[in-house]
């Protein structure tokens, strides 16, 4: 998206004139995010830029642009389509009755525009009230109508290795194997949760109601003030119980009670995973023992604010 506004508003540049390939997603995009204030129109394409009345000609003439010359149409700037109505010689073949109609409306809009020399053509990046091209504007508009994922910077900013971070991002998500997802396809499944042999197993179950887990919890956070936060039965998420217990967290420790929410879910899960797949019984000490191995490794990677939280 960069070497596309790059060329077109400093063809000065060496490298402008090459014929570089950008996916047709890319160049669709800045289509539509660039519109042109036509000066001397030597910048501004005629048929595919949005220039006139703040829309393109495509958009104007749907019915005449597929008679136009693909050569012209990619390349006609609005200086050379303006001398001498080089435009109407673009267009060849029989035209249809709807293309006809197009072509009398785009002459009669095209009767008022006047050329200014000597002062060039000017393109706005209209994502940006400044005009001007931003990566972080780009990016936000290709994803425009994707679903969002709530706890990211809580997630993605702490200071928990990414095998960890990757297991919460699919247990927030529910894409975890656990039983409910294995009966949903007919697959072999534990009846009832392995760590309380209560309920039935979920993945939100195992981290937030389970009565195993809500006492790892209840522990952990007590070691560090905050038993207060521990899940309760009012909570059905892991995600809605960790939005409210950060939020009530201390600010200064805030990213520290992050990462020790994640490694803590990270435990339990793989806990889980031992009285499944050894056939091991649930032991709350065992799952405190590897939260404070895994807390050492962390404190080696700088992550200080962790480790004055676990003493």
């Amino acid at each position: 998206m960069r070497w596309l506004w790059l060329s077109k508003t400093d063809p000065g540049r060496p490298w402008a004139a090459f014929n570089i390939r950008v996916h047709p997603n890319v160049t669709a995009m800045f289509a539509i995010s660039v519109s042109s204030l036509v000066g001397d129109g030597r910048t501004t394409l005629f048929w595919k830029d949005r220039w006139l009345h703040g829309k393109s000609i495509e958009d104007l003439a749907p019915a005449l642009v597929p008679f136009v010359n693909k050569r012209a149409r990619s390349r006609r700037t609005v200086h050379e389509a303006l001398q001498e109505l080089r435009w109407v010689g673009d267009i060849a073949g029989g035209l249809s009755v709807p293309a006809i109609v197009d072509y009398l409306e785009l002459w009669d809009a095209l009767e008022n525009v006047q050329l200014l020399e000597n002062q060039p053509d000017q393109h706005l990046w209209t994502p940006e009230s400044s005009g001007t091209y931003s990566a972080r504007s780009a990016y936000a508009r290709f994803f425009v109508g994707s679903s969002g994922f709530e706890p990211y910077k809580r997630l993605w900013k702490s200071w928990a290795p990414l095998r960890c971070k990757m297991f919460l991002w699919l247990a927030i998500l529910n894409r975890c194997w656990t039983a409910d997802r294995l009966a949903h396809r007919g697959l072999q499944h534990p009846d009832k949760c392995p760590l309380c042999d209560q309920e039935d197993e979920t993945v939100q179950h195992i981290l937030t109601s389970c009565v195993f887990a809500r006492q790892v919890w209840t522990t952990v956070l007590g070691r560090v003030g905050l038993q207060h936060l521990a899940p309760t039965l009012e909570f059905d998420t892991f995600k809605d119980w960790w939005r409210w217990a950060a939020r009530r967290a201390p600010k200064a420790a805030r990213k520290g009670v992050n990462s020790l929410v994640i490694l803590t879910a990270w435990s339990i899960w793989k806990m889980r995973n031992r009285c499944v797949f050894d056939g091991r019984h649930p032991n709350a000490r065992l799952v405190l023992q590897e939260i404070n191995e895994q807390a050492n490794l962390w404190k080696l990677a700088g992550a200080k604010a962790l480790g004055e939280l676990l003493p």
